[in-house]
């Protein structure tokens, strides 16, 4: 029995040696830093392409800084999603912050764009490099206009005359109901559709409104789908149209509004809403267009369907 023990204790101890010299060569065989960033690395870099580009003056190199990584495994390659704050003096001495997202291996070496898999199409690195940017939006900026059976909430910046916003406007609840959990609008009326502004306040109005809530959907539905961007480009003149039309359209709204003076409706508009907070925070977002969609805080500029259920798979 002795002998036995000793030579099953010897089997062991061999097979745990082959097991220790098999990881000493898999670890030799990996590239040093394999599966680490290497932030001074990528940093440097970055502002020699910059600096290369020249796209920015008076650039230096402490005026870059890792703001955030989040590493993506893909097969067997290292990859990291990465955020690099840019921050400079302007000549008045106040402080710019800029950043630049992008997708690079352990050191740097390697920018990566557009990597999909080739059998399907589907996008690898999209689902994590729009992790950089995600936003906690302040949705009781904007109105509720929807609640579905899904998981998703989703806060869409809109324009009521914007085509595409009026596309998504009626596609959302329908098509995609089973998959948001809410639908919350938040009104940036653009400079370039004269009129938007007050219809969108009006809308903003209703939803503020106890009394007048129950008109919400249908002001919703009339602005995004039944009213013409007026013809003309004059503020005054484009104002007045959606006035009258919204005049004949409701009893309602002639009744709360039987003054005719624009300024004097968006006086009362503006005082029963919230539609300046909205427009002012969309701004201090950066968003110049719209519509701007955001899934779970996940941003998505202009519409493009596909993308936007990828979004609410993530």
């Amino acid at each position: 029995m002795g002998l036995k023990k000793k030579l099953v204790r010897s089997l062991k101890m061999k097979r745990i040696a082959v097991l220790l010299l098999v990881l000493t060569i898999c670890l030799w065989s990996l590239p040093v830093g394999a599966g680490r960033l290497n932030p001074d690395k990528v940093l440097s870099n970055v502002y020699e392409r910059l600096k290369k580009e020249n796209k920015i003056d008076q650039l230096k190199p402490e005026h870059l800084s890792l703001e955030r990584k989040i590493p993506i495994k893909l097969g067997d390659l290292s990859l990291w999603a990465v955020r690099i704050q840019i921050r400079l003096k302007s000549p008045d001495k106040q402080v710019r912050t800029a950043t630049l997202d992008m997708v690079t291996d352990d050191n740097g070496q390697w920018q990566f764009e557009g990597l999909s898999d080739l059998k399907t199409g589907y996008p690898l690195l999209e689902k994590t490099f729009t992790e950089l940017g995600i936003v906690k939006i302040e949705s009781r900026m904007g109105q509720v206009t929807f609640r579905g059976k899904g998981s998703k909430t989703v806060v869409m910046v809109t324009d009521n005359f914007c085509p595409y916003c009026r596309e998504a406007h009626k596609k959302l609840p329908g098509v995609y109901a089973k998959k948001i959990k809410e639908l919350i609008l938040i009104y940036l009326p653009l400079n370039k559709h004269p009129g938007a502004e007050l219809a969108c306040s009006i809308s903003a109005y209703v939803y503020n409104r106890k009394d007048l809530a129950q008109y919400a959907k249908d002001v919703d539905d009339f602005i995004f789908q039944e009213l013409p961007p007026p013809s003309t480009k004059d503020v005054n003149e484009a104002n007045t149209a959606v006035y009258n039309a919204f005049k004949s359209k409701f009893p309602w709204f002639a009744r709360e509004f039987p003054d005719s003076n624009i300024e004097k409706v968006f006086e009362k508009l503006r005082k029963g809403s919230n539609i300046i907070e909205q427009m002012r925070y969309a701004n201090n977002l950066g968003l110049k267009g719209t519509p701007t969609t955001f899934i779970n805080g996940r941003g998505m500029y202009g519409i493009d369907w596909e993308k936007f259920e990828r979004f609410l798979t993530y």
